[in-house]
């Protein structure tokens, strides 16, 4: 089969990135040829492993100076998708310099499997590419995050689309509710590997990670960290990542006395690595698509505790077997579910065996299996 994917930023450090390039690796692993086509390009590759059978087309190449690099791009634009399109699609001027690349390349692709990956791409997928392609909507936010102006232009979209995938099962059956004509099925992100390593559950060490922005909710993070260390002074936070709250978590760490224990480490590319540095995971956030790095961090042997927020940590983590699922927002809650574990070892190994076991169930072969039967079906090569 021939597939491409549609990514906003290829060349960007996030779960989606992240997500899409395992899926693309596996893919092509199997003998299908795969493309990603990326609106940006910053960087000379980007931040995670990419398989180099798969080619990443960019609509923009900054990497060699040249602020647009694409042939055809001098002809007039097209400025019709920003009167109709909802106010979230930016009309910034580099923006709208990639969406006009964007809206030159899609009429040329013939004969693939289109798979786009966030709501303001699927508007120019449906709108500019050949209707007799397979085209499938990956939907990586929940159901409750998009607004009514969002919902209004995406049902004219999702109703020419050949399918729509969610990343778990309350959105399937959300999605399945507002559009029971489309075909929906839940398929989770895959497990880069599940050879990585493993905690020992001996430093006495929390560690989180993920864009620092008000969504991810590191503040309460912070804030119920400081409860942890008022009866265990030798433990420490690492929150890798890097964003837009970056420094106002500096202050908040500062105010609160925190110096000594809380480390803002920024982002890495060695996500795994720094995980299994942890005898704890923490999540904050307010809202989780799926929430990837909570099921890295099972898959390197950490137990967790997490709010209890919509959706994704509700369906990763069984509480009180592989983890803490605690009231969302609950800074008081989180701080308890972080000492218990730091005070009980034997519960801490018993959660790292079962969140092991239940890592094992989002490899990259089992999900590549999925994505396998749904591109067959849709595209009648059962």
């Amino acid at each position: 089969m021939k597939l491409t994917y549609v990514l906003f930023n290829a060349f960007g450090i996030g779960g989606t990135v992240r997500t899409v390039i395992n899926q693309a690796n596996g893919m092509v692993a199997r003998g299908h040829d795969v493309e990603i086509i990326s609106l940006m390009r910053y960087w000379e590759a980007p931040p995670f492993p990419v398989d180099e059978r798969v080619r990443i087309t960019p609509m923009v190449d900054s990497t060699s100076g040249a602020h647009v690099d694409w042939d055809g791009f001098d002809g007039e634009e097209d400025t019709s998708w920003h009167q109709s399109f909802p106010a979230g699609v930016s009309a910034e001027e580099e923006h709208r310099r990639r969406l006009n690349a964007l809206i030159r390349h899609l009429p040329t692709i013939e004969d693939r499997i289109v798979v786009t990956t966030k709501p303001s791409i699927d508007l120019f997928v449906e709108r500019y590419t050949d209707p007799s392609l397979v085209r499938i909507v990956q939907e990586h936010t929940n159901f409750d995050y998009h607004n009514a102006e969002w919902r209004k232009a995406y049902h004219g979209v999702l109703t020419q689309m050949d399918a729509l995938v969610t990343l778990t099962e309350s959105d399937r059956v959300a999605y399945s509710a507002e559009f029971p004509n489309l075909r929906v099925e839940r398929i989770p992100n895959a497990l880069h590997s599940l050879d990585v390593p493993h905690s020992d559950l001996s430093r006495p060490q929390v560690v989180s990670a993920g864009r620092l922005d008000g969504n991810k909710g590191f503040d309460k993070l912070i804030r119920a960290f400081g409860k942890v260390v008022e009866t265990h002074p030798d433990w420490t936070l690492r929150i890798h990542g890097d964003g837009p709250e970056e420094e106002r978590l500096r202050r908040l760490v500062r105010t609160e006395h925190l110096y000594n224990h809380v480390f803002l480490m920024g982002a890495t590319t060695s996500l795994d690595e720094e995980l299994a540095k942890g005898s704890v995971f923490a999540m904050s956030s307010k809202t989780e698509g799926f929430g990837m790095v909570l099921l890295e961090a099972m898959n390197c042997a950490v137990p967790v505790v997490s709010f209890a927020c919509p959706v994704g940590p509700r369906e990763l983590v069984s509480d009180g077997v592989d983890g803490f699922l605690v009231p969302e927002g609950d800074v008081e809650a989180l701080a308890a579910g972080i000492v218990r574990l730091i005070e009980d070892e034997s519960l801490r190994r018993d959660f790292s065996e079962a969140a092991l076991k239940k890592a094992s169930d989002y490899g990259p072969d089992p999900i590549a299996d999925s994505w396998e039967r749904l591109f067959r079906s849709v595209s009648g090569t059962e």
